[in-house]
């Protein structure tokens, strides 16, 4: 079925995270499927008013999706199936998240059955077995009839698992929809999503997911999954329109420094990043055990607002690269700036050596050949619950980085100064792991991510016929 008015045929977009906005909108993908189809958007109510909000509702039509709360039986399902998969594939991120965790009695329950019922049947099997009775026993079909009013002839999903997501990809099952999905992220498999067998065609962004994808769900043939890219990464070809005497200006740093990119993670995660600032600082200041030449860059994660480095502002050289996300704003009303993109390309490019704690700028600033130390200590004592720093490098994503030798990872102050020194007089140090990782995560597709991701899409709807 086409777009009458355009003679298209007509593909449903999901948009539940803000990421996948990111991703979808401030790139070339939607200009590139709007080659080949009418693009209809399907959103969540928080991310279609930010749509509204930045005018990109002008170029697609934007539908804000209700599906209200999560039954608790979709929950329970959802999180033993997880559970089935992480303890099947012996995944070392669940076994962290279980050591340190403070998890509710029926999740301890339920982890103890599960553990022992793979003793007697299969994990894969255990898995096929619950998601055949999840599909059955939770169909959901509200949004047929619109899928049906708009022709809707291609269902394209961006983020799975989520609820909101589940409830319209089962609708477009109902509907009899060919189904597609693009991986959001290249450390999303390992911990944070989970697939059914029926979608058609799966997109990744390079040959390692690809081969983890098929290796932990093996229903999905070769032909199913497809390495299209990273669209967010084409920019990275692009010239700056920065020298570094402008970068430097543009965040008040003083262009006769050297700088040192710090990019911080949630709270959540680590509430302790303005103590090692401050470590880190005190040392330049002093400059005898590093260059007194340097200056820092922090550049917040998006999700991280800690008013806690403004207070570093006025005593060290360090400039703050704050988040866009306002306090008390939620995720899904966020979006990354239209130069966010840009902006972080620069930060790698005109930085000496980047910092962070088990970030995906590890490939970024790889791709830039930037050296890399990664933070692997917590400088206090840790509240109940949080997962010692230090064993983020354990995770089932991470391990291979770590494995790739392309940073240099610090366990103590004395031992980040030290990098900080060795990177300083000598930046090929690790250079040859940095490009194991560039291959391995992003390999030769910069610059053409767009345009192969739409071609994938097409060559997938031609296939169905």
């Amino acid at each position: 079925m086409s777009d009458s008015s355009g003679g298209k045929p007509v593909l449903a977009l999901t948009i539940s995270s803000s990421l996948a906005l990111r991703n979808f909108f401030q790139t070339g993908v939607i200009a590139q499927l709007q080659r080949h189809f009418t693009v209809e958007v399907f959103a969540s109510p928080p991310l279609a008013r930010t749509m509204a909000r930045l005018g990109f509702d002008s170029t697609v039509r934007v539908t804000a999706i209700e599906v209200g709360a999560e039954p608790r039986r979709w929950s329970l399902i959802r999180q033993l199936k997880k559970k089935v998969h992480l303890e099947g594939r012996m995944s070392a991120t669940e076994a962290i998240w279980a050591r340190y965790q403070i998890r509710p009695l029926y999740q301890r329950v339920g982890g103890w059955v599960v553990k022992r019922l793979i003793r007697l049947v299969s994990a894969e099997r255990l898995y096929r077995w619950l998601d055949a009775l999840d599909l059955r026993w939770n169909t959901d079909t509200r949004h047929v009839a619109l899928l049906r009013e708009r022709g809707v002839r291609l269902f394209f999903a961006t983020h799975a698992t989520s609820y909101w997501e589940e409830s319209l990809l089962r609708s477009a099952m109902s509907a009899g929809l060919p189904r597609l999905y693009m991986v959001l992220s290249w450390d999303h498999l390992s911990s944070k999503v989970l697939l059914h067998e029926n979608f058609g065609r799966i997109l990744v962004w390079n040959r390692h997911t690809r081969d983890e994808l098929l290796a932990t769900y093996p229903t999905y043939r070769p032909e199913q999954v497809e390495v299209v890219g990273i669209p967010q990464y084409d920019a990275f070809l692009e010239p700056s329109s920065h020298t570094y005497a402008t970068w430097c200006e543009s965040y008040g740093l003083d262009p006769g420094r050297r700088t040192i990119l710090f990019s911080t993670m949630p709270q959540v995660r680590h509430d302790q990043q303005h103590v090692i600032l401050e470590q880190l600082l005190q040392a330049i200041v002093a400059g005898d055990e590093v260059p007194g030449d340097l200056q820092v860059l922090i550049k917040c994660h998006p999700f991280d607002n800690f008013e806690g480095y403004g207070a570093l502002l006025d005593r060290y050289p360090v400039a703050w690269r704050r988040t866009g996300l306002a306090p008390g704003q939620s995720f899904d009303e966020w979006l990354p700036g239209v130069r966010e993109v840009e902006e972080s390309r620069d930060c790698l490019r005109f930085c000496t050596m980047n910092i962070n704690i088990f970030s995906t700028v590890t490939i970024e600033a790889s791709y830039f050949d930037r050296p890399i130390i990664h933070i692997a200590y917590d400088p206090l004592p840790i509240p109940p619950g949080r997962i010692p720093c230090h064993e983020y490098y354990n995770w089932e994503h991470f391990k291979h980085i770590v494995e790739k030798d392309a940073s240099i990872l610090v366990r103590s102050r004395d031992e980040m100064l030290a990098a900080v020194r060795g990177y300083a007089a000598d930046p090929t140090i690790k250079a040859e792991g940095r490009r194991r990782v560039v291959e391995t995560y992003i390999g030769d597709g910069l610059g053409r991510a767009a345009a192969t991701l739409a071609a994938a899409v097409v060559a997938f709807d031609h296939e169905r016929g």
